[in-house]
């Protein structure tokens, strides 16, 4: 798959789509975006302290430029921002700059790329062994309906990192056999993207979508009378949420590996995997990072884990 092209492409289709119906105004476009409320609350707070900046520097959003935004870090610095802080208002500026260049305003996003060093990020651990995460996988039998479910779920984790949350809202029109991919929606953290399916998946998942899916509609609508769903994966029993059914087939996970913590912990060893054999814009783009600096906190752990390894092992110590 070429990453930069799907990227592209991505960006391209928001762009038409949000060009025929522009948002009425900041908080709309970030409502587009699927950012979390408080996170939208934050942005919307950041922007008018920034307006506030540029009216008593005389400056217009337009006229603003990359030094002027260096001139606010200084400013924020003064007021004893913390460098966490201080990103965040540049994130929330990168936004409003995107949202004037859909309105035709500016041509250019002064505040791209633009954040201050030194923000403590927290770094993944607890990092799996590529061993412990197949051994997850290849040793849970499946030979019931629900235990040939969970096991593409697994599969989804180990293979393509893909969250919880995105396996909920997962539908059949999102798998692809033919070409071998799977398309994940975009949430309020994560960026849409289509991955390739191992070969592992193909025959299961092919079994799944044309066998095992209606047996378990089957014996989910003897529970509930007229139960429809568009869902890819769902539970059997009251609850409404595959991430229940999640929860406890984590439950059974862990009492054969006893060094599984989460499901994230797997995503998060499965993406530090990934950046040993991969560019970073293509991790980035296979994660589903929004942002370039999530992924580069990986490069940060397998450096942390190499350091580890040359203090117990090279010869000169």
């Amino acid at each position: 798959m070429n990453t930069k092209a799907s990227n592209t492409g991505n960006k391209h289709r928001i762009l038409r789509k949000l060009s025929s119906e522009l948002p009425k105004d900041f908080k709309e476009y970030l409502l587009y975006l699927r950012l979390r409320p408080q996170t939208i609350v934050n942005n919307i707070r950041y922007i008018r302290r920034f307006l506030e900046w540029l009216d008593n520097e005389n400056l217009t959003v337009e006229k603003c430029t990359y030094n002027d935004l260096l001139a606010i870090i200084k400013h924020y610095r003064n007021e004893n921002h913390s460098v966490h802080n201080i990103n965040n208002h540049l994130n929330g500026i990168q936004y409003y700059y995107e949202y004037q260049k859909l309105l035709g305003k500016v041509e250019h996003n002064p505040a791209k790329n633009l954040r201050v060093k030194g923000d403590i990020e927290k770094v993944p651990n607890d990092i799996l062994t590529q061993k412990q995460i197949e051994k997850i996988f290849e040793n849970y039998q499946a030979e019931t309906p629900v235990q040939k479910r969970n096991k593409i779920m697994i599969s989804l984790v180990v293979y393509q990192a893909i969250e919880r949350e995105e396996i909920h809202f997962l539908e059949p029109k999102d798998i692809n056999l033919d070409k071998g991919t799977i398309q994940v929606r975009r949430n309020t953290r994560l960026q849409e993207r289509i991955l390739k399916l191992n070969a592992k998946q193909v025959l299961p998942l092919h079994e799944y979508m044309n066998e095992t899916r209606t047996e378990l509609l089957k014996l989910k609508k003897k529970q509930t009378r007229n139960y429809k769903t568009d869902k890819l994966f769902f539970t059997i029993g009251t609850s409404q949420h595959i991430k229940d059914s999640m929860r406890e087939l984590l439950r059974e996970l862990r009492k054969e590996h006893k060094y599984l913590i989460s499901f994230t912990q797997i995503r998060m060893s499965v993406i530090s995997q990934w950046i040993k054999e991969k560019n970073l814009r293509e991790v980035q783009y296979m994660a589903g990072h929004a942002s370039i600096y999530s992924t580069q906190r990986y490069v940060r752990a397998n450096l942390d884990e190499l350091k580890d390894e040359l203090s117990n092992y090279h010869p000169l110590q």
